[in-house]
């Protein structure tokens, strides 16, 4: 992920880069053709709300953050766009990341 020089903020436009996962080969031996997509910083409101859009799929996330209890916190993940895009491209592997990265903060 390569941030916007404006950090997290409205308008914002970061470079999401990754390799495809497979290890057969063309994964291995030729190596990984890198896939680079536009995450467009949507509305921010700190500590509270995130909305991102990825921008070549159309597809839609919005991350909304709920005090839960002492030190908890709820995080709802809500992602918007076709079940095509979402099934098969990168958004929704950083998605999937980003929910990992919250289970291991929430067990610590």
């Amino acid at each position: 992920m390569q941030p916007d020089r404006r950090g997290l903020a409205p308008g914002a436009r970061w470079e999401l880069t990754a390799s495809p996962q497979g290890r057969g080969l063309f994964g291995t031996v030729l190596g990984s053709p890198r896939t680079t997509r536009t995450v467009v910083v949507m509305e921010v409101r700190v500590n509270e709300f995130l909305h991102l859009l990825f921008a070549e799929d159309g597809v839609e996330a919005e991350l909304a953050l709920e005090a839960a209890g002492e030190s908890r916190t709820q995080a709802t993940l809500t992602v918007e766009g076709s079940w095509f895009r979402l099934n098969h491209s990168l958004p929704r592997t950083a998605l999937n990341r980003l929910h990992a990265l919250c289970q291991t903060a929430a067990e610590l």
